[in-house]
């Protein structure tokens, strides 16, 4: 699995001075070269159009509203969400982090923490990418088994073939007119498949 360059990460806040200092605070060699930053109104919004592999919501925001956006984007595929959250309010959100899917660190964070929690956040996104990716191929796979093999029963069925007979016929045909066996095997459902 190679590593990939960067990780994108949104932060959510109403500071400007949170975003300058996660502006300068972030390694550049793992995260994104731009920093994205949005209010928390606009976050329902960014976070509907474009993926990122790490979320963080500021505690300058309001607790209910980190709370909702935290557990929507956890919801909505993010792979690693993190919820900064104050002391008064940190149990009752790490009980309904755990219960929704995301992380949450009580602030104010050590930078060490808070730099490792980022980086084993990234580092869990690319993996998730990895396995969704893989997971892809192998039903991409599965459903040109599912059709190929239809396809073959019908062959047999209509035309006495054996199992082997059908599957040369279908690989032969794909060779043939330079085409995968999928299309074969569809070709073959919709014309005998009554």
């Amino acid at each position: 699995m190679q590593p990939r360059p960067y990780a994108s990460l949104l932060l959510i806040t109403d500071s400007r001075d949170t975003a300058a200092h996660f502006a300068a605070f972030l390694p550049a060699d793992r995260f994104a070269p731009e920093l994205n930053v949005c209010s928390p109104l606009e976050a329902g919004y960014v976070l509907s159009e474009t993926v990122y592999d790490v979320v963080v919501i500021d505690g300058t925001v309001p607790p209910e509203t980190g709370t909702q956006l935290a557990a929507a984007a956890a919801e909505n595929g993010v792979s690693g969400v993190l919820l900064l959250a104050g002391a008064e309010r940190f149990e009752a959100v790490s009980l309904y982090a755990e219960q929704h899917g995301f992380i949450t660190l009580q602030s104010p964070v050590d930078p060490s923490v808070l730099k490792q929690s980022l980086g084993m956040m990234a580092t869990i996104s690319h993996r998730m990418h990895a396995l969704e990716s893989r997971a892809a191929a192998l039903q991409k796979k599965m459903d040109e088994l599912r059709v190929v093999d239809r396809a073959k029963l019908l062959l047999i069925q209509r035309f006495k073939m054996t199992e082997k007979q059908a599957h040369r016929f279908i690989e032969k045909n794909a060779m043939d007119r330079c085409v995968t066996r999928r299309a074969v095997a569809e070709t073959i459902i919709r014309t005998y498949d009554i």
